[in-house]
């Protein structure tokens, strides 16, 4: 009889659609089995699909992250300087999960409200200097300034992330201000960034 039990107390099961989900809701059988004795067997029905809708739930997040850089060869390149502040384009993409970074314009673009997590490094380019700054909607949200010495072949290199609490549609950038520049040859400077977590707007 508590075979029985068990076989109809594992149907939910039919509902796992990744090994993900599978693997949570192997353990909580387990788990439901070592208290079968003290359980209705609808309690514990009621419980694996409880479980399941909340595993899928969190199966469904919003999956973004991506990596870029400036260059997409490995040759040495020097952007910049300009004569007014330009959104630095990376147009050599590692990763690009959920497709929300744009290689063509520089801009991440939200897909859903959230927090995120992003960081950028600069190399600094032949002007000797490298000014910039990460936007949220054209608002400086963190910022890199190093020098350098071209003539004696020094070239150094800043980094800075930040946490963005963004909604859908928001966008983040990278800017190089006036008279700066930046160096690259495919993975020194690059700009990243992924989703920590969706924050619902309830």
């Amino acid at each position: 009889m508590r075979t029985s039990q068990a076989s109809q107390q594992t149907s939910p099961t039919r509902f796992v659609e990744s090994p993900a989900m599978e693997s949570v809701l192997a353990v909580v059988v387990l788990l439901c089995c070592c208290v079968v004795e003290t359980q209705t067997e609808s309690e514990v029905d009621g419980l694996l699909r409880e479980l399941t809708a909340r595993v899928e739930k969190l199966e469904s997040k919003p999956k973004v992250a991506f990596t870029a850089s400036i260059r997409v060869s490995d040759e040495h390149y020097h952007l910049g300087p300009f004569e007014k502040y330009t959104t630095v384009v990376y147009k050599k993409v590692t990763t690009n999960i959920g497709e929300a970074y744009n290689p063509d314009t520089g801009v991440f673009t939200a897909l859903v409200r959230g927090a995120y997590y992003f960081t950028f490094t600069c190399n600094v380019g032949n002007s000797g200097v490298a000014n910039a700054a990460l936007l949220k909607n054209g608002v400086i949200m963190a910022a890199v300034y190093e020098y350098a010495d071209p003539i004696s072949g020094v070239y150094h290199s800043g980094a800075n992330g930040v946490i963005l609490d963004l909604v859908e549609g928001d966008k983040v950038y990278v800017v190089l201000w006036r008279g700066s520049s930046i160096f690259d040859n495919s993975r020194i400077s690059m700009f990243s960034g992924y989703l920590l977590f969706p924050i619902d707007n309830k």
